[in-house]
């Protein structure tokens, strides 16, 4: 149950935020490049907390590859 309040908590984040960027680049307030720059970012952020976490690697990786996605996305 908790496993599934974590997802579902991820899910609202993740969704949110892609939203967001959208919506912000619809607008005209930020760049595609920005976005990208947005992803990069989260993508380093990700590798400097990995070090200290060593037993959410499983997570990481899962997170890494979801970023690396988006960064793929043109």
């Amino acid at each position: 149950m908790a496993a599934d309040a974590v997802a579902a908590s991820n899910l609202v984040s993740s969704s949110t935020m892609a939203g967001l960027l959208r919506g912000l680049v619809q607008k005209g307030v930020l760049q595609p490049a920005d976005i990208r720059e947005v992803y990069e970012t989260a993508l380093l952020l990700l590798e400097q907390q990995q070090a200290s976490l060593p037993h959410a690697a499983k997570t990481f990786v899962a997170a890494r590859s979801i970023i690396e996605r988006q960064l793929a996305t043109p």
